[in-house]
């Protein structure tokens, strides 16, 4: 597998997922075995993860056995305090955040996962009540944000890893920590697993079978919802759900859940995915219902759906652009603004003794340029299809306590005649969907 994986990928590079362990061990002497006959770039990555007082050690076995082989090796520390449940889940998720931040760009991860990983996985995934997607665990080649990761060992037992460590007497860490039943993952290995073999000897077989089924089943049920999500998805990313509610509510769920499975996310579970169905599709048609994943949000507007990136509340923050000559940034990544002599917003330029300052939230009627009445600034924001949630990240522009514009989207009728005009730019990082920047969490 090892061999094939490397001729597939002969123009990159490859970075171990190198604990020391038995399984990391044993993938990192076969590479050093290929490298010996091919060109390829091999580095290691070790991470401690300073929950055991032999972890220090562990780390100096890793660089000992890098230098002697002249493998680059990245050492990362893992700190997690005061955590006391889901310790597991928690450190997976910074290993794999590490594992990315530290992938050069032509590199591919490659971990040493196995089939008793793989059986781990399943029962975890039963445990929690997974569907087929769940059920199907790890594959062999999936994406780790825009990176890939290579799992060459997930058709290969652990004993078949031991019986080759032995046969080329190579040295390996023994956690004793793998042994401590209080982690779930620890408790199906040590007292679940050995049960169900003594009883059923071909049972991690089978459990790598039943697992490979539900990667098809998945697989096949991709395929008919890809060629169906694009009659959905709109041209800035937003799933329209407004057909849903004359849709069954399996193929409705089904859609969400292939929508999420392009932002880059760990998909959420059927649990929340149901939520999801039945806030968003079945709540008020002026309601605007929210669903919070982690550092991002689903919500609705106009009969769509947006994922979106949580962004710290800014509807009270008053800045002073004392002067206009150098750009100002704004808060939250929204950019710049600054003068130009080309493209933006032409306004009425400020007085001398006016301060320029910019707001992010304001209320009550205005009238806009065009427009002979006054309307609520809620409802001029409807007729701009600007969603609630980006309505007070829109820089507004104020002359002391006088409105002026929101920059980019409308300006203020002022009647005016004693003052000069100004172009003012908004270089903007807003975007209306998230920003596609890979977190693991």
């Amino acid at each position: 597998m090892i061999e094939k994986i490397i001729q597939e990928n002969i123009n990159k590079s490859f970075l171990i997922a190198y604990s020391g362990g038995l399984d990391s061990t044993v993938l990192l002497y076969k590479l050093l075995k290929i490298k010996k006959k091919k060109n390829i770039q091999i580095r290691a990555i070790h991470i401690n993860h300073n929950l055991n007082p032999l972890s220090i050690k562990w780390t100096k076995h890793c660089q000992k056995i890098c230098i002697i082989n002249q493998i680059p090796l990245i050492i990362k520390n893992i700190q997690i305090k005061n955590i006391i449940s889901n310790i597991e889940e928690k450190l997976r998720i910074q290993r794999y955040n590490i594992f990315y931040k530290n992938l050069l760009h032509n590199e591919i991860l490659l971990t040493g996962h196995h089939v008793n990983d793989q059986c781990e996985t399943f029962i975890l995934s039963l445990k929690r009540g997974s569907g087929p997607t769940g059920l199907s665990c790890m594959s062999v080649k999936t994406s780790l944000g825009r990176k890939t990761i290579i799992r060459p060992f997930l058709n290969v037992t652990k004993k078949e890893l031991e019986l080759w460590a032995k046969k080329n007497q190579l040295t390996w860490i023994e956690d004793i920590s793998n042994f401590q039943i209080n982690y779930d993952r620890n408790f199906i290995r040590t007292k679940i697993i050995p049960v169900f073999e003594q009883r059923w000897p071909y049972f991690i077989n089978n459990c790598l079978r039943t697992i490979k089924i539900c990667q098809k089943e998945t697989k096949l049920l991709n395929y008919f919802l890809r060629k169906k999500i694009f009659y959905f998805i709109k041209f800035n990313d937003c799933l329209n759900i407004q057909k849903f509610k004359n849709m069954k509510e399996d193929m409705c769920t089904a859609l969400i859940r292939y929508w999420l499975s392009f932002k880059k996310i760990k998909i959420p579970s059927y649990k929340s995915i149901q939520y999801i169905y039945k806030q968003m599709v079945f709540s008020r048609q002026d309601a605007n219902p929210k669903i919070i994943l982690k550092n991002y949000e689903i919500r609705r507007y106009q009969s769509s759906l947006y994922f979106v990136k949580t962004q710290p509340n800014i509807q009270n923050k008053l800045l002073f652009w004392h002067n206009p000559k150098k750009t100002l940034k704004l808060p939250n990544y929204l950019g710049y603004l600054k003068l130009s002599l080309y493209g933006g917003n032409q306004l009425p330029a400020p007085k001398n003794n006016e301060l320029i300052n910019i707001r992010f939230q304001y209320e009550g009627k205005i009238l806009i340029l065009g427009r002979d009445q006054k309307r609520q600034i809620k409802k001029i924001w409807q007729e701009k299809k600007i969603p609630p949630w980006l309505r007070n990240q829109i820089p507004l522009l104020f002359y002391n306590n006088l409105f002026i514009a929101a920059i980019g989207v409308f300006v203020i009728n002022l009647d005016i005649t004693d003052r000069n005009y100004w172009t003012v730019s908004w270089e903007s990082h807003l975007e209306l969907s998230h920003d596609n920047i890979f977190n693991f969490y």
